[in-house]
């Protein structure tokens, strides 16, 4: 999960790493070493709500947004 939540933190902070997440997931599974089951959170719900961030996400939003992707990602995994 750790790798997840990174990828989740960076997508949050970068736009271009957020396009990444979001068009080319499996580069990412490959190059993070997820599991099954972290890809399919990725490539599922968690793409889902980076679609839906502002962009870019203000700084000062940072945190807040990375909790709220956290939380999905350990529901998702939990």
């Amino acid at each position: 999960m750790n790798n997840l939540t990174e990828i989740a933190k960076r997508a949050v902070e970068d736009y271009g790493f957020r396009q990444i997440a979001l068009w080319s997931p499996d580069d990412l599974v490959e190059q993070w070493g997820l599991s099954p089951r972290e890809a399919g959170t990725l490539k599922g719900a968690l793409r889902d709500e980076l679609e839906r961030l502002p962009v870019p996400v203000e700084p000062r939003d940072y945190a807040a947004v990375t909790d709220r992707l956290n939380s999905l990602i350990s529901g998702c995994l939990g």
